[in-house]
């Protein structure tokens, strides 16, 4: 369903939350690269374990 949406231009704010999107399973969830142990990086990407954005160093 989502796969068939018309395509954006890159430089078009986004629609869809990416939040939402890894959420939902259809992008995987993102991993500051500051974390380092294995186990919990396979917690966070599977959705055990959630960083707050602060933590990311985007914001």
């Amino acid at each position: 369903m989502i796969l068939d949406l018309p395509s954006t231009p890159t430089t078009a704010d986004p629609v869809i939350v990416p939040g939402l999107l890894s959420g939902l399973g259809i992008t995987p969830r993102r991993v500051p690269a500051w974390i380092t142990d294995p186990d919990l990086i396979a917690s966070i990407q599977a959705g055990l374990v959630e960083i707050d954005d602060e933590f990311y160093g985007t914001t």
